[in-house]
C-alpha cells in the first residue's frame, strides 16, 4: 500500500476519529500522526532543484 494512501486516510478521517476517541488516543499518537500529515509541506520547509541542462526546477519538501 502506498505511503500516499495511507496519508490521504488520515487527511479524510483523523479529525473524525479523534473526535469519537480522542479521549482514548494517547498523546504520542497525536505527535506522530500530526508529523505524518505535515510530512513533505512545502510550508515547512523544502529543497530546490535545478536541471543545468533545461534550467526546470523541482522544489521538494522535508519528511
Amino acid at each position: 500500500m502506498s505511503k500516499r494512501i495511507i496519508k490521504k486516510i488520515f487527511q479524510d478521517h483523523w479529525e473524525g476519529f479523534v473526535e469519537l476517541y480522542g479521549y482514548k488516543i494517547r498523546k504520542v499518537v497525536f505527535k506522530e500522526v500530526e508529523k505524518m500529515l505535515n510530512c513533505g509541506l512545502l510550508s515547512n520547509g523544502y529543497l530546490e532543484f535545478e536541471c543545468v541542462a533545461c534550467g526546470e526546477k523541482k522544489k521538494v519538501g522535508f519528511r
